[in-house]
């Protein structure tokens, strides 16, 4: 878990140096890129070669970035990347000091090796001593139906797994955009999607995870049904088939049978605020519209609670 989180914050370090950079105004996108580079902290973003993708896009190759330096002052590592492509980029909101109101970009080749952190060596937990991943983003805001599409975001840690996701948020402003408690009243859910397909990275990582809490594995397992178990008390059908389905691919982490699905098609307008406020999982589920599949899920049995102390013996 935590290495995942840790790839999560890199790949961000990597979208924030390009989203910074990538500022207004020339001719084609490299120009564009090119012009705004030389505003960057030096070394920020460093390449060998680069080409433009039309008015509003480019190619670079053998890309190094350095992301920002933490809030806590920790030193941050260059990032290795094979290849960057934005194949189109809103140029002209940025020009106006506003939100993109689209992009498509795709890194490809990006290295990310474990490290120490807080005392844990992360690569010698999981046995990980580097990643690839190519990362892909592309969303479209449209501030006159106020509706943004997530057509895709997607994370590929090769070989070992792959997250996508997209979405469709009606009630989205421009203004809203960076502001996520105005987003979370004022935005409602359309539908969403989300896959995530393990090769190895639950293998490596639940057990490392266990080894952190001084627990065994199945023990950690045990544990988040537990959880999962608590949810289930009074839930309907549908409920329960979602809980089956995730407690199933928990249990099989050494191999899951396939990938996990998500998807949300909520029957009414649904915010992140009102889901928040709701009281059970079935209500929720409910307001979201939301399926789970996976191939291996087996009907679960809810946990049974720890027996009650025997009575002392009477003399």
């Amino acid at each position: 878990m935590m290495l995942r989180a840790r790839v999560f914050g890199r790949v961000a370090g990597v979208a924030m140096v390009l989203l910074w950079v990538v500022q207004p105004a020339a001719a084609d996108g490299l120009a564009q890129f090119e012009k705004a580079i030389k505003e960057a902290p030096p070394g920020a973003l460093t390449y060998k070669s680069a080409k433009a993708l039309g008015d509003d896009g480019f190619v670079l190759e053998d890309v190094v970035v350095k992301p920002p330096e933490a809030a806590t002052g920790a030193k941050t590592q260059p990032i290795a990347i094979k290849r960057v492509t934005v194949e189109d980029f809103d140029f002209a909101a940025v020009e106006k000091d506003t939100p993109p109101n689209f992009a498509k970009v795709k890194i490809e080749g990006m290295v990310i090796t474990p490290h120490r952190a807080a005392g844990i060596d992360l690569a010698k937990l999981t046995g990980i001593d580097e990643i690839t991943a190519d990362f892909q983003l592309d969303y479209r805001l449209d501030p006159e139906r106020k509706t943004m599409t997530l057509k895709q975001f997607a994370l590929d840690l090769n070989g070992l797994a792959r997250l996508e996701f997209s979405m469709v948020l009606e009630g989205v402003s421009a203004d809203s955009v960076d502001k996520p408690e105005k987003a979370m009243n004022d935005a409602t859910l359309r539908s969403a999607s989300l896959v995530f397909e393990d090769h190895s990275l639950l293998g490596k990582v639940v057990p490392a995870a266990a080894k952190m809490q001084d627990m065994k594995p199945a023990a950690l397992v045990a544990m988040a049904k537990m959880m999962l178990g608590g949810l289930r008390d009074g839930q309907g059908p549908a409920t329960l088939a979602v809980l089956d389905a995730i407690a199933s691919f928990i249990e099989d982490y050494r191999e899951p049978k396939g990938p996990l699905k998500l998807a949300l098609d909520p029957p009414g307008k649904t915010s992140a605020a009102a889901v928040m406020d709701m009281k059970t999982p079935d209500e929720a589920f409910k307001a979201l519209g939301l399926k789970v599949s996976y191939a291996g899920t087996r009907p679960q049995t809810p946990a049974l609670k720890s027996p009650p102390d025997k009575p002392a013996k009477r003399d």
